[in-house]
């Protein structure tokens, strides 16, 4: 696109200079013969290029010039091809003036065809960006998901990975607890229960969840390693 829009630029301004030269060469054309048949042209003090009032083969007739009073300029025709196909036309009156686009030497001549597109990119860039960043943050976020899935592991979700179960465990049955009755009335019975393994903190750890049921059990499922280190952590962290 940029490529293409360089090149339509250096067509424009190729066109430009030629049409440029060619009105020179007019313009050097009727002043020459304005000189060469006696005919005066009209001076305006105010600009630094002498202008023709009329064309060199009209001779006016009784033609009086007030003083400081001079006759209204001809405008010239400017046609500049920068399309193939769409040829453009722009006015412009002979001599010089303080704003550079009324200076037929060196006219502005907008390309309404590059102004458009480049309006339309403007206006779908933003929501270009916006798709393509919001497809980057759904990949990215799709592979962080799958790194997390091809990394889990056992021993991560397990708050006493090291626990050896002994060879003739049997789990006693528990009352669950559900978050809605009294949690240090709960931490009593699981001890009872578990009598004769109170010193085992790894096997305490990991089968009170057994006795868990509900948001209780979801409030389990939610610790941190890195927070219980021993039996008294999980029972303080409970009646919290």
């Amino acid at each position: 696109m940029q490529v293409q829009m360089q090149e339509k630029l250096a067509k424009l301004q190729q066109d430009m200079e030629a049409s440029q030269r060619e009105l020179l060469n007019q313009l050097k054309q009727l002043t020459a013969g304005g000189h060469d048949k006696g005919k005066s042209p009209a001076v305006n003090s105010g600009d630094d290029h002498e202008d023709l009032a009329y064309p060199p083969d009209f001779a006016p007739t009784n033609f009086q010039t007030q003083p400081g009073v001079y006759p209204q300029r001809v405008p010239v025709t400017i046609r500049f091809q920068y399309q193939v196909g769409a040829p453009a036309s722009m006015n412009f009156p002979t001599g010089s003036g303080s704003n550079p686009g009324d200076n037929p030497i060196n006219p502005v001549v907008p390309d309404l065809d590059d102004a458009a597109e480049i309006e339309k990119i403007r206006v779908d860039l933003p929501k270009q960006l916006e798709d393509r960043c919001k497809w980057l943050e759904e990949k990215f976020q799709a592979m962080e998901n799958a790194d997390y899935h091809r990394g889990i592991d056992a021993k991560d979700l397990s708050l006493v990975p090291d626990l050896v179960l002994l060879p003739k465990f049997k789990m006693p049955e528990f009352e669950k607890y559900n978050g809605t009755s009294c949690p240090e009335a709960h931490i009593t019975m699981f001890c009872r229960r578990m009598t004769g393994y109170i010193n085992n903190d790894p096997l305490l750890i990991h089968y009170f969840q057994d006795s868990l049921i509900g948001s209780a059990a979801r409030w389990y499922n939610q610790l941190s390693r890195a927070n219980i280190h021993s039996w008294k952590d999980l029972a303080q962290a409970f009646m919290k």
